[in-house]
């Protein structure tokens, strides 16, 4: 059914369609950028022959706004550990490494605790959405003047919302990817799509009666001014046998 109204159409499929193909780029190209900038910090220090100093790497890397944990370690045990939320670090699907010298360095995407609200707007979207990655964390969104009493929300908050409202929020969803959750919220103020099908439906179904309503005058048309012109010649034909008979 979601892939006819898409076929069709339809803008919220459209939009539910294009953020869940846009959603892992947008993590990709992020994650890219922040090992670059992780490289450029940590190679320096760490092509040292003593390990930098864990308080200066600590400042440095809280100026790092999408950061959400790093880890430094070699082949026997962890160096270094960096965390915007929580103690230890996660087992995600998410995390991202490189090596630099004889460390190996493992990173992940975040948010500064308590950010609230990230918007990320796109032209042409006109759902609020709220993206949270594994470990709970808002990456993206884009707030919608309908739902401004959720954009402080948290995980958990949203949560408990959609099972308070699922059945009052006109195709709203909760959409669990790979490595995160989306949680969808159409605007309420357009026209329901089953209505615009019901219309556009009805005025197709119009607009076939219409001409098949003419094309049947046409060929009625057609086939008496045949029938006449045959007429006409046979009276022509019988008017010259009756000349030449005489």
């Amino acid at each position: 059914m979601i892939s006819l109204r898409r076929f069709l159409g339809d803008p919220i499929s459209v939009e539910r369609a294009w953020l869940l193909e846009t959603i892992p780029v947008w993590k990709k190209d992020e994650t890219v950028r922040l090992e670059t900038v992780l490289k450029t910090i940590l190679k320096p220090k760490l092509s040292e022959t003593k390990f930098p100093s864990k308080e200066i790497l600590q400042k440095e890397l809280k100026t790092i706004p999408n950061l959400g944990g790093l880890r430094i370690r070699n082949s026997k045990s962890d160096l270094f550990l960096f965390l915007t939320s929580g103690k230890e670090f996660p087992n995600l699907s998410q995390i991202s490494s490189f090596t630099t010298g004889t460390y190996f360095v493992d990173f992940y995407l975040g948010r500064p605790q308590n950010t609230g609200l990230v918007e990320f707007p796109k032209t042409g979207i006109t759902s609020a959405f709220y993206y949270f990655s594994e470990d709970e964390v808002l990456l993206y969104s884009q707030n919608s003047p309908e739902h401004e009493e959720i954009k402080n929300f948290s995980f958990s908050d949203f949560q408990a919302y959609f099972k308070s409202r699922k059945n009052s929020c006109r195709d709203c969803e909760v959409l669990r990817l790979s490595s995160g959750t989306l949680f969808l919220f159409p605007s309420q103020t357009s026209i329901s799509f089953w209505f615009r099908f019901g219309v556009a439906s009805a005025l197709c179904l119009a607009a076939a009666l219409v001409l098949g309503f003419f094309l049947r005058s046409f060929l009625i048309r057609n086939r008496e001014t045949l029938r006449k012109a045959i007429q006409s010649q046979k009276d022509l034909d019988q008017e010259k046998k009756s000349i030449l008979s005489r």
